[in-house]
């Protein structure tokens, strides 16, 4: 019954037929080891196995034999009992392998065993689903790159390759493939080798570009304590754009924990520009004085006229030293986000906050402000608040360091933080550190905790060229369109001829809002005369604002101060230029800041996107692509001339497998491809002693040891498939007696037989 069943199994299972070509046989030679291996592997693709290098035998650094089996060769036991968890496995103790060894003296290499057997059957229509024989080829390699290194995902980079294949069946790779390369080769860089990586980045850049600038700090270990760069573009951008700068560090990069600070200005468009970018350890004095210094070091030495952080200790006192002349102000959206955590505590808390809000934005004097701000704190009981109104600090000592630990007066800081200390100096409409952190949103689209250093500056790279597109585009739109006027005022349509689009919106806006206010004239005395507008906010709310107009100076001013924070002029003053019917203002009040004519320096400029140094062979590969992408969009327009293509294809994979084969075994340098690197890497060829011409030829002589190593196995090798053969014979015809509606071996070459086990041997896979 058991020779039975042994039959049956033998029997009932399909035997592959593969063309004998591609079957291995004793004493085929090859030029390279490689040859030899990929020659099985192609021979297994097709037979529905896959294989692996069970062991190689060297002397010294060189190579003399490999064992090459069936990947289910062995047969594995997991320490983990199948009770507790079962654990997949492929061995089954298959004997399919070939042995190939070195000829010496020649330099070719021979297979002097083959085994065909397997323990299991093979199936070659499953054999594409194999992981040796999942392959990802170039094209496959920089699409998962590219579409890594800008966020998406790996399942949606997979998607897209089967859609462009017509389904998952015509792929040779699967998702988890996808997964793999970039887990191993895109992100697979040590902490140590990441570290280079960054500073050889900055080496690069600074290649590609002398004017590209940074500087690091680091440990006394080597490691990166601070760490600050800025390309060409932005420092040539700071000339026209850096008046106003927003700093941020309110962002975590990656694995190190290094806090992510970023400098951003207001380009004419009104849109974020990138003037630096900086990793920090710790956020310091010491250390924000250290980058602070070398951020003026990178713009020439030319400190800003406004700075906005957010509500920092360490950052106010840097920049008192560093920047001197410069006005700093706190981000007010990050103060008025604190009310409701501040004062949650006390009844009526809603009501507290809408008040706050009413004083902070709509006292139009200081005067005001701390009549409403003390009148505030008396109607809600908050005198004795310390976030709103004390006025203490303390000094502590910790481990022998002195520190200015605050407890926030924000009455006694109000210079910094409430608009109307700070809106007489120009912001470029900005007073909340938010252009920073959006900045900041857009690296949280591809950064993670995880990231590396190397991830991070390529990001950086993709947010630089992000800003640069963004403004060319707004340049192009300023250059071939026109937002046409909403009045038939002269003054609008002289600042509609000069600033961009998006201020000129802007002034649109006030122009609009210039219905909702009524004007009337207090006094005047020798052409300089003082206004009331009065403008209405709601339906039952109405603000009133007093306006100068100098008519010999032809000057005016708002005691709302929007031209002098943003730089442009505000409805009540517009209501006025009306009033005394002014057809055009003077050239002060249009800012070369906000104009679309001025051709700046940097635009000039591209951004410093890194190109990491590619091998020869990557560049000619997107060489051809780039170029068959053309051939190819014009070659489908019709049948016959994708057919006139598809006939070159044919003929040029001839000519270059012809060369390819010529040529094998050699390695060629050519004047594009040679580096520093290549030539000291060059030998010289072995010496050779010899007397006279030399008797046998190279052929001859590998012929020989063919023959030699032929004529060692042949007695054994023909004694085995002798055996063999008469073995199959007879399991052939008892399997045809006991069933004879089973089909018969129909072809010239077995792929495989199944081995007769031995005795007690229950390893034979169904």
């Amino acid at each position: 019954m058991g020779v039975f069943t042994v039959l049956t199994r033998c029997i009932v299972q399909p035997l592959s037929v593969v063309d004998d070509e591609l079957v291995p046989k004793v004493g085929m030679t090859f030029t390279t080891l490689e040859d030899a291996g990929k020659f099985y592997r192609n021979y297994a693709k097709a037979a529905g196995f896959s294989t692996r290098v069970r062991c190689t035998n060297r002397k010294g650094n060189e190579i003399k034999n490999q064992l090459i089996t069936c990947s289910r060769e062995g047969k594995w036991k997991s320490k983990i009992s199948p009770i507790e968890k079962t654990n997949l496995t492929a061995g089954l103790n298959c004997p399919a392998r070939i042995y190939i060894h070195t000829l010496k003296d020649v330099g070719a290499w021979i297979i002097s065993k083959v085994v065909l057997d397997h323990s299991h059957p093979c199936c070659p229509s499953k054999a594409e689903m194999l992981k040796q024989h999942r392959e990802l080829s170039m094209s496959i390699h920089h699409t998962i790159e590219n579409n890594d290194e800008v966020g998406i995902r790996p399942s949606k980079t997979y998607q897209s390759f089967v859609a462009a294949a017509g389904g998952h069946r015509e792929l040779n790779f699967i998702e988890k493939d996808v997964r793999n390369y970039i887990t191993r080769e895109v992100r697979n860089v040590s902490e140590q080798e990441d570290a280079k990586e960054f500073g050889i980045y900055f080496l690069r850049m600074k290649e590609k570009n002398p004017n590209f600038f940074f500087e690091l700090e680091l440990e006394e270990d080597q490691s990166i304590k601070l760490a600050f760069w800025a390309d060409a573009r932005s420092r040539a951008a700071f000339e026209y754009f850096g008046d106003v700068i927003s700093f941020d560090t309110t962002y975590n990069t990656n694995r190190y924990n290094l806090v992510c600070g970023s400098f951003v200005g207001v380009n004419h468009h009104g849109q974020s520009t990138l003037l630096g970018c900086s990793l920090m350890k710790n956020e310091e004095i010491e250390s924000f004085k250290w980058l602070f210094q070398c951020w003026l070091r990178c713009m020439g030495g030319n400190a800003p006229k406004g700075f906005l952080t957010d509500q920092c200790a360490s950052m106010k006192r840097a920049l008192e030293a560093c920047m001197p002349t410069t006005v700093h102000r706190w981000c007010i959206w990050h103060i008025m986000k604190k009310i409701p955590s501040k004062l949650n505590g006390y009844k009526g808390h809603a009501d507290i906050e809408q008040e706050m809000s009413h004083v902070v934005w709509n006292s139009h004097s200081k005067d005001s402000f701390d009549r409403n701000w003390n009148d505030f704190l008396l109607n809600f009981g908050l005198a004795d608040n310390k976030w709103l109104s004390d006025n203490q600090r303390c000094k502590l000592y910790v481990l022998s360091v002195c520190v200015w630990v605050y407890y926030a007066d924000l009455y006694e800081d109000r210079h910094i933080w409430v608009p109307i200390y700070l809106d007489h100096h120009f912001w470029a409409g900005m007073r909340s550190t938010q252009r920073s952190e959006s900045m900041h949103s857009f690296f949280n689209k591809y950064i993670t905790r995880n990231s590396l250093l190397i991830q991070f500056v390529k990001q950086y790279d993709n947010c630089l060229g992000s800003r640069e597109q963004a403004e060319r585009e707004s340049d192009a739109a300023d250059f071939h369109t026109v937002i046409p006027c909403a009045t038939k005022s002269s003054i609008e349509a002289q600042f509609q001829d000069v600033y961009t689009h998006a201020k000129f919106k802007e002034v649109q806006a006030q122009f609009r809002g210039k219905a909702n206010c009524i004007t009337r004239l207090k006094n005047s005395a020798l052409g300089y005369s003082v206004y009331e507008v009065v403008e209405q906010v709601s339906s039952s709310i109405f603000n009133k604002f007093a306006v100068t107009y100098d008519s010999v100076a032809t000057e005016v001013k708002c005691q709302c101060l929007l031209f002098e924070s943003r730089g442009i002029l505000c409805r009540h003053a517009l209501s006025v230029l009306s009033f005394e019917q002014v057809s055009q203002v003077s050239p002060r009040y249009i800012l070369e800041r906000w104009s679309k004519k001025v051709k700046r320096r940097h635009t000039h400029i591209m951004s410093s996107h890194d190109e990491p140094l590619m091998e020869p062979r990557s560049k000619r590969f997107n060489q051809l692509v780039f170029r068959s992408q053309n051939i190819c969009e014009f070659a489908s327009e019709s049948e016959e001339l994708t057919a006139i293509l598809h006939r070159a294809y044919d003929n040029a994979m001839a000519e270059m497998e012809a060369l390819k084969a010529k040529r094998n075994g050699t390695f060629s340098l050519s004047h594009e491809d040679a580096n520093l690197e290549s030539v000291n890497e060059l030998q010289s060829p072995p010496r050779i002693r010899t007397r006279g011409c030399p008797k046998n030829r190279l052929g001859s002589k590998l012929e020989k040891q063919i023959a030699n190593a032929t004529k060692k196995k042949k007695t054994k090798v023909l004694s085995k498939l002798m055996r063999e053969c008469y073995i199959q014979i007879n399991l052939f015809d008892a399997a045809s007696a006991a069933h004879s509606n089973c089909s018969q071996y129909q072809g010239h070459v077995i792929n495989y037989q199944f081995r007769v086990p031995a005795a007690g041997d229950n390893s034979l896979g169904v």
